[in-house]
């Protein structure tokens, strides 16, 4: 197997992250990146827009390093979080090491060539819902009131989205199982339960998950390229519907109605036409 140079981040995280002190930040992260071009290189060439076509194969390790990043991203946007004070997540969090400066999260995507997420009416594909202010009319659609931490594309490929509090009817966004249901596809949140495909597993083990490539790739929106659909889905999953299902894949949790902890979207892909505003 090749050894992708972004696997590294897995060592920063084990051999650096777990004893750094306390507000951490660019001392230690800035010279770390300056010392890895290797990194920077190769993180800007599967960010291309037309990498979202490239097949990686079993014998690559490019997405399990993509996920090692993605779990040190969880990391530094940790400090601009809520924290939920609810039963779910008293034994729930991931990271148990110290929490980074709320300035490193910037200061790190600038120097990896990161854009930020500049976006300004809600989108699924660019935003994360945090809270849902409800609005008046129950049809009223999602729009954007607040960042509440900066998301990040690299090239085409999205990173991670941007946290955000929304407007929206209840027929549209609940308050509470949009803001608090399990969010799939991501490793820790300090403001709700998560689920990826590391989690149960044994502590080396769980390196060897695949992160969720998302692509803008012009005027289209690729959402989870490297899928492999199994047509009609799980046997269990058949009591969802079909837009339940689509919700999954594009929001990454539930917006209406609680789906649980033990969904399987990951095997779902789609394509969509990107509408500005």
């Amino acid at each position: 197997m090749t050894e992708s140079s972004l696997c590294q981040f897995r060592d920063l995280i084990r051999e650096e992250l777990y004893a750094a002190p306390e507000g951490f930040g660019d001392e230690l992260l800035l010279p770390w990146v300056q010392q890895h071009p290797e990194i920077v290189a190769d993180l800007r060439d599967i960010g291309r827009p037309e990498s979202h076509a490239r097949v990686i194969g079993r014998d690559e390790d490019l997405l399990e390093g993509l996920y090692a990043l993605s779990r040190l991203v969880d990391i530094l946007i940790a400090p601009h979080q809520p924290v939920n004070d609810g039963p779910e997540l008293r034994s729930g969090l991931w990271w148990t090491g110290p929490l980074p400066a709320t300035t490193a999260w910037a200061s790190f995507c600038a120097a990896i060539g990161a854009t930020p997420i500049a976006e300004d009416h809600f989108h699924p594909f660019f935003h994360e819902i945090v809270s849902v202010i409800p609005a008046e009319d129950p049809d009223e659609p999602p729009t954007l009131v607040e960042e509440v931490w900066p998301g990040a594309l690299v090239g085409g490929l999205v990173l991670v989205r941007a946290g955000v509090t929304v407007r929206a009817g209840a027929r549209r966004l609940d308050p509470d199982v949009a803001a608090r249901s399990c969010l799939y596809w991501a490793w820790s949140r300090r403001n709700r339960v998560t689920r990826d495909l590391s989690h149960g597993w044994g502590h080396n083990s769980q390196w060897r998950t695949d992160f969720r490539r998302d692509y803008l790739v012009g005027d289209e929106l690729h959402y989870n390229v490297d899928a492999s659909p199994i047509v009609g889905g799980p046997p269990d999953e058949d009591d969802i519907t079909p837009e339940q299902r689509r919700d999954l894949l594009r929001y990454r949790h539930s917006v209406t109605v609680d789906l649980g902890e033990e969904r399987w979207p990951f095997d779902d892909k789609l394509v969509e036409p990107w509408v500005k505003g």
